[in-house]
């Protein structure tokens, strides 16, 4: 037998996967692992679950949104075990699981789970905590992460900047970060409405906003910084900037392996979409091929 730890977050998007584990468990046991499951009940519970019993399970599969596999991963590597993760994605953007190929259907995802296609990916780390696929602050940090989903299916990507810039208005009182950030061996400074640093195909739901050169594995994370805007031909620079994914004066588009972020007050950052807490002096690296965890990607 093969042990197993199955996390899942019973409240996670449309709360179905309660539904399926009967199923889940069946499925496994029928596959020869011996299964131990937990329903986490508040925000952190995953996290200090894994960091405290992962020890014990050299396989970890993870049921709940992006935040809830960051809890997971973040647990083991605050403990400093590397198991085999695998994902049942039931949040409701699933970005980490569009970039992985992992399919939504909990059953074909659960098949997958115990596949023997495992991928090394890189993991961001930022001061003493760390994240899986994004590390975000400004303005429209967390915009992606509440634009309602019939604006997406309307105007695509494009709705992410838009809704964003939307709660800023007017241009007068949108509020900026001046900062210096340092990545490999540049350096800008600026006021900005919006900074992220990303290891994903998709942010907030939203495919093809990043580079298309984006490796999952190669020790090199995307950089995208928007300026304040002030004025409507400004707005149109960032729409079409972050549109056609291509940097101009008020977007910075960069790939780099090292950041660190310097701002005049404190900010707060969001991790994988969650609250990441704040500081005035940040730095992110890289941590290369940290963890294996189930795909569906093709060689």
């Amino acid at each position: 037998m093969k042990d197993l730890l199955f996390v899942y977050n019973p409240n996670s998007g449309q709360q179905i996967i309660t539904d399926y584990i009967s199923w889940i468990v069946d499925f496994l046991s029928a596959k020869g692992y011996l299964v131990t499951s937990y329903a986490t009940q508040q925000a952190g519970d995953a996290r200090r679950l894994v960091e405290e019993l992962g020890y014990k399970f050299d396989r970890i599969m993870v049921s709940g949104g992006d935040g809830t596999l960051d809890e997971v991963i973040s647990g083991a590597l605050k403990a400093g075990i590397s198991p085999s993760f695998s994902y049942l994605p039931t949040g409701s953007t699933n970005d980490f699981a569009r970039s992985l190929e992992i399919p939504l259907d909990i059953k074909d995802a659960t098949e997958l789970a115990i596949s023997d296609s495992t991928k090394e990916i890189d993991i961001g780390k930022i001061d003493d905590k760390y994240f899986v696929y994004v590390a975000a602050f400004g303005t429209i940090s967390d915009v992606s992460f509440n634009t309602d989903q019939d604006l997406k299916n309307i105007f695509g990507r494009s709705a992410y900047v838009f809704e964003g810039l939307r709660k800023a208005l007017p241009l007068q009182s949108m509020d900026a970060n001046h900062a210096i950030i340092n990545f490999d061996d540049e350096e800008i400074e600026g006021d900005f409405v919006h900074f992220m640093v990303t290891n994903s195909y998709s942010v907030g739901g939203f495919t093809n906003i990043i580079s298309e050169n984006v490796g999952l594995d190669d020790g090199i994370f995307e950089l995208t910084m928007v300026k304040k805007p002030n004025s409507l031909s400004d707005l149109n620079k960032i729409v079409s900037a972050l549109t056609n994914r291509k940097e101009n004066e008020m977007v910075i588009l960069r790939q780099a392996s090292s950041f660190r972020i310097r701002t005049d007050k404190e900010i707060a950052w969001s991790l994988d979409g969650d609250y990441g807490g704040s500081s005035k002096d940040a730095k992110i690296e890289i941590l290369k091929k940290r963890i294996c965890i189930k795909n569906g990607l093709k060689d």
